[in-house]
């Protein structure tokens, strides 16, 4: 009854919008009717009180399941070191809030250091020390972690950490809110798994983190200082893989803010950190170098360099007598791309209008520009694969040819980031003629297949935790803008023109990049418009259905995209929607 009143007041309020939402359900598109449907009847602002309603409180029964649990292995338990810095005596009834919260855990064996000179004895624990300052040689065994004074964690918390720890991963992060001191709790941030990339962009871990003593980095001390703490993730980040790193996907640390801001300029911590200076401790490992950049939204970023010593980069733009995309995508590229060592092919697949050919004929006489002929049915995959055995480059790009050039440096900025040894494709921001967002990452299990994270953000909208303008790892990325080293795409098949000849063929070649063992990056420092679908159309009836169906169904079958949760999305996100709501 419920979701009929939510239609009907839909309907009323927002007629046409709403019969938008309802054309696509129709037609099977169920992740675009959600995303159209859904932001008319909702207010996001209640969506995580009404989370906590049903999520907040550990039920009696899994209470009881951690007790026994606890007692039943008493012996060689991992011990967790946490430290908090007092820095006055205003802050005394804020840590006798955290140590409290620390009190009150299901998991005993956990240690608090309280440094400063208001950190005097007062609490008669003694699983508690006190210090003027960071005593040296700390780091010992077991989990360092921080915490700040007025920072809580859930009763089970150190108990989910501990479960983690059986692995002995080096780093262990968890999802957290934000509780001010009323008790009341907003801001939850739903992280992804282990992120580097994300990491370097900004501190996405956050509050509850440990860290294994004996993988320390050598030569970084362990400190409380934030400057420090950020620091030594970078450092210790850059050398861990995937199964070094544990996150825990539940809402165990809340961090404590005296009043809560708007949603919208909420973002991960970097406050009292000098983020330029970190990045720049970095850099060394770049390949080819690089640069300290300001980003969007106040952001500091890495800008990662190719070298003077450009490599050639052969980007492939299939047509089929879409004469005046084509004109204006390939005038776009040769106009405005400052990275020089480039060339075009333009595949022609059977156009029959003169104005085509005399458009083709004119351009291949430009020197960056050849034009190939591949006759036949329109086959994405083959089309391209064809082209990349022709390429001349040793990196190639795929290019709809509904895109259009805004950002001089978009190329410069994939082969960047295309040209380390550990990554395999990368992909640009895109967005619609409006100025909206279309693509900044796929994520599988979004609709059960797969979907554009942030589709239809405003731009000047920060989107979820910035992460529609932050350089970040992803399980893929659209192949209307993609740059892969050519070995690389050769080496895991190219695009499979069998099994996905037009649709999810660039997910599937992003997957098999990441089961290869390469990083996808999603990078919005390129930016180009892209007028979605209007050079093949929209698989809406007939036989062009029964292909889209027929694909979707592989690819479900093939990744598992209807029951396995994307590595960079977070199980408490909702699945039918693009726009990062619980």
């Amino acid at each position: 009854m419920r979701l009929l009143y939510l239609w009907l007041r839909a309907a009323l309020l927002h007629p046409i919008r709403s019969l938008v939402a309802l054309f696509w359900l129709l037609l099977g598109k169920r992740l675009r009717a959600h995303n159209r449907f859904s932001v008319l009847i909702e207010d996001e602002r209640y969506r995580y009180e009404k989370w906590l309603q049903k999520n907040a409180e550990l039920s009696e029964e899994r209470r009881a399941e951690i007790i026994e649990a606890v007692s039943q292995g008493a012996e060689n338990k991992t011990v967790f070191r946490i430290y908090s810095e007092v820095g006055s005596v205003d802050e005394r009834p804020f840590v006798a809030r955290t140590v409290a919260s620390l009190k009150a855990q299901l998991y005993p064996h956990w240690e608090l250091v309280l440094i400063g000179a208001d950190a005097h004895e007062q609490f008669s624990d003694a699983r508690i020390r006190y210090h003027n300052e960071m005593p040296e040689g700390e780091a010992g065994k077991g989990y360092l972690g921080w915490l700040r004074p007025g920072d809580l964690l859930a009763e089970h918390a150190l108990y989910e950490c501990a479960v983690a720890a059986e692995a002995r991963p080096a780093l262990i992060y968890t999802d957290e809110d934000q509780i001010n001191h009323k008790g009341v709790r907003r801001h939850s941030h739903f992280k992804p798994h282990w992120n580097y990339e994300l990491l370097l962009a900004c501190d996405y871990i956050g509050g509850l983190c440990l860290v294994d003593a004996a993988r320390l980095p050598v030569g970084i001390a362990f400190s409380v200082e934030e400057q420090a703490r950020y620091e030594l993730l970078l450092q210790l980040g850059a050398g861990l893989a995937r199964e070094d790193v544990s996150h825990v996907p539940h809402v165990l640390y809340h961090r404590f803010v005296r009043r809560f801001v708007g949603a919208e300029v909420v973002r991960p911590s970097l406050s009292g950190i000098d983020h330029g200076k970190a990045l720049e401790r970095c850099t060394s490992g770049a390949a080819g170098g690089a640069k300290v950049l300001q980003g969007s939204f106040g952001h500091i970023r890495q800008n990662r360099l190719v070298g003077a010593d450009e490599p050639l980069v052969s980007l492939i733009i299939p047509t089929r007598d879409m004469r005046r995309l084509t004109r204006n995508c390939v005038r776009s590229i040769l106009a405005k791309t400052r990275y020089k060592n480039y060339e075009i092919l333009i595949v022609n697949n059977d156009s029959q209008k003169p104005a085509t050919h005399r458009f083709l004929e004119n351009i291949a006489r430009n020197d960056k520009v050849r034009v190939l002929d591949y006759p036949g049915e329109f086959n994405y995959s083959a089309i391209n694969n064809f082209a990349a055995r022709e390429a001349k480059g040793s990196y190639i790009g795929l290019i709809n040819n509904d895109t259009e050039v805004i950002t001089p440096e978009w190329l410069g900025e994939l082969m960047g980031q295309a040209a380390r040894e550990d990554v395999g494709a990368v992909g640009a921001k895109l967005l619609y003629s409006d100025g909206r967002i279309q693509h900044a990452g796929v994520y599988t299990g979004m609709g059960g297949l797969a979907g554009h994270g942030h589709r239809f953000l405003k731009a000047n909208d920060p989107g979820y935790f910035y992460r529609a303008h932050l350089s970040q790892y992803v399980s893929a990325v659209t192949a209307a803008c993609l740059i892969v080293r050519k070995d690389k795409f050769f080496e895991v098949g190219g695009l499979d023109e069998t099994v996905f000849r037009v649709a999810f063929n660039d997910v599937d070649l992003c997957l098999k990049l990441q089961a290869a063992g390469y990083h996808n990056i999603y990078h919005p420092h390129a930016v180009l418009y892209h007028y979605e679908s209007k050079s093949r159309g929209k698989d809406l009836k007939g036989a062009k259905r029964e292909r889209y169906l027929g694909e979707a169904a592989a690819l479900k079958a093939k990744w598992g995209t209807d029951t396995e949760i994307d590595r960079y999305f977070n199980k408490n996100l909702a699945p039918h929607r693009e726009d990062f709501v619980l």
